[in-house]
């Protein structure tokens, strides 16, 4: 399944450092490649978030939600995000999977 993956700009956190983040670490790359995606507003739903979205990346993967919930937290964690996060799975009737991930902390 593939996940596009979608920060807030709240996490602080570049398109670029979560890519290379992921892709250098041996739990995340066994498990799928991050690539980064062209930004187009109709791949996730803006009410989700309080604010644009920094960027879209592509993970292809067979693991459960939760599972990559905590690879997702893993990598905020190495690049020094420790804000207090939330996840929401939106699953579009394209077949798009959309994982939102924003700050409770403002």
């Amino acid at each position: 399944m593939e996940y596009q993956i979608a920060l807030s700009p709240d996490l602080g956190l570049s398109p670029a450092d979560f890519i290379v983040t992921w892709n250098e670490t041996a739990e995340c790359i066994t498990v799928a490649q991050a690539r980064h995606l062209s930004f187009n507003s109709t791949f996730y739903e803006p009410s989700l978030i309080s604010g644009a979205v920094d960027l879209l990346i592509a993970v292809s993967t067979g693991i459960a939600s939760n599972s990559l919930y905590d690879l997702i937290k893993r990598v905020l964690i190495k690049r020094g995000v420790h804000k207090h996060t939330h996840y929401v799975e939106v699953n579009k009737p394209d077949g798009t999977h959309i994982l939102v991930i924003d700050t409770d902390e403002r």
